[in-house]
């Protein structure tokens, strides 16, 4: 049985010339659309809604400021960046961003430059994921932002000095759902229902979205202490939405970070925060890091903390339905959520109960998804 394809695409800087951008650029750009074709012919449901090609007004000026003039002091404007691909189900909808800037391939949560454009950027936006966090910018603490949250993940860095270039990613399927990884970055995309899943090689942390459901937010809503007249502060009314489900607004400490430096937080049907390294926050989920041993001396046990998981033996494996967040009525995840007493790895497929899951990371507690064999 076969559970795991490998595919590589390749491109020579020798075979382009320099132009509005490198030789080099373009070689990566044909990189980049050779796996944007790769996801969209797996029957996905999703397709292009936007793409910002090299040159065009929304590439050279905002939202991405490519060009050597009109640049942002948040985003680099070295003319490093190729194409920029928005798949998913809607113009207004938030779609699966991937962009190819600075050597290195970018793939995020976020909103189409159309949709984008339509907000002023102001702290009362609270849906607007800013789609310029495909960029590479300049300042390293917003790098730190969207890294930590897995908005956006680096799922490949390309060479600088070599004319053959390649990225060679693995992938596990079943039905309508495709599971692709590189550089130990995971992208899971599902048909049904519409969600995507990323995840970085950082503990387990992870952050799954909806592609086509918008939970809109509002200051009066969903800010801890908002008083506008209207409404009494959600302290009050003894709500706890800035956080739960997931830092739907927290001033200081908002999952979404905006190059104008402001905090944003995305609609929150579209997020989810799985783990972190941080035990700030244990009431909300377990934070269970992915030492040598699977266990860190700050992270809760699977078995005391919030996930309630059972008490299993030492050569057991335990998986339990998620779903996605904030649907109503709550609909089932293709993600699946589990533990071992042992070392889950990642990449490895479990069999448990007649059905087969590869596991998306190391640690005590795992990621998985249902996979299939794909044959020789």
């Amino acid at each position: 049985m076969s559970f795991k394809k490998t595919v590589t695409f390749t491109a020579n800087v020798s075979d382009y010339t320099d132009g509005t951008v490198s030789a080099r650029v373009q070689a990566e750009n044909k990189i980049l659309g050779d796996l944007v074709t790769f996801i969209l012919s797996h029957n996905l449901g999703i397709s292009i809604q936007e793409k910002v090609e090299i040159g065009s007004s929304k590439w050279a000026g905002d939202p991405f400021y490519c060009s050597t003039s009109g640049a942002t002091t948040d985003v680099n404007n070295n003319r490093m960046a190729g194409d920029f691909y928005f798949l998913g189900r809607g113009i207004a909808k938030k779609c699966l961003g991937l962009s190819v800037d600075n050597h290195n391939l970018y793939i995020a949560l976020t909103d189409t430059p159309t949709h984008d454009l339509t907000f002023s950027g102001s702290m009362g936006n609270f849906a607007r994921v800013p789609c310029a966090q495909m960029r590479n910018l300049k300042n390293s603490t917003f790098d730190t932002n969207r890294f930590s949250s897995i908005s956006n993940v680096s799922f490949f860095q390309f060479p600088t000095n070599a004319d053959a270039l390649s990225l060679t990613i693995t992938y596990w399927k079943k039905g309508n759902i495709l599971v692709i990884r590189s550089n130990g970055r995971n992208v899971v995309i599902s048909k049904d229902p519409y969600t995507v899943l990323l995840s970085g090689t950082e503990h387990y942390r992870a952050t799954h979205f909806s592609l086509d459901d918008d939970f809109l937010i509002s200051l009066a809503t969903y800010s801890f202490s908002a008083n506008n007249g209207s409404y009494s502060s959600n302290v009050a009314l003894g709500y706890a939405m800035s956080y739960s489900p997931f830092f739907v607004k927290i001033a200081s400490q908002s999952i979404w970070y905006n190059i104008a430096n402001e905090n944003f937080a995305p609609t929150s049907i579209l997020c989810h925060l799985i783990g972190s390294s941080r035990t700030i926050y244990s009431h909300i989920t377990d934070w269970v890091d992915t030492d040598s041993n699977g266990l860190a001396a700050n992270g809760n046990m699977p078995t005391v903390g919030p996930l309630m998981f059972p008490r299993i033996a030492n050569n057991e494996l335990y998986i339990k339905k998620f779903y996605v967040p904030m649907t109503y009525p709550a609909v089932a995840s293709p993600i699946k959520i589990g533990y071992t007493p042992g070392k889950l790895n990642a990449e490895n497929v479990y069999s448990l109960n007649g059905k087969n899951y590869v596991c998306l990371n190391n640690g005590v507690i795992g990621l998985f998804v249902e996979v299939e064999d794909q044959g020789d």
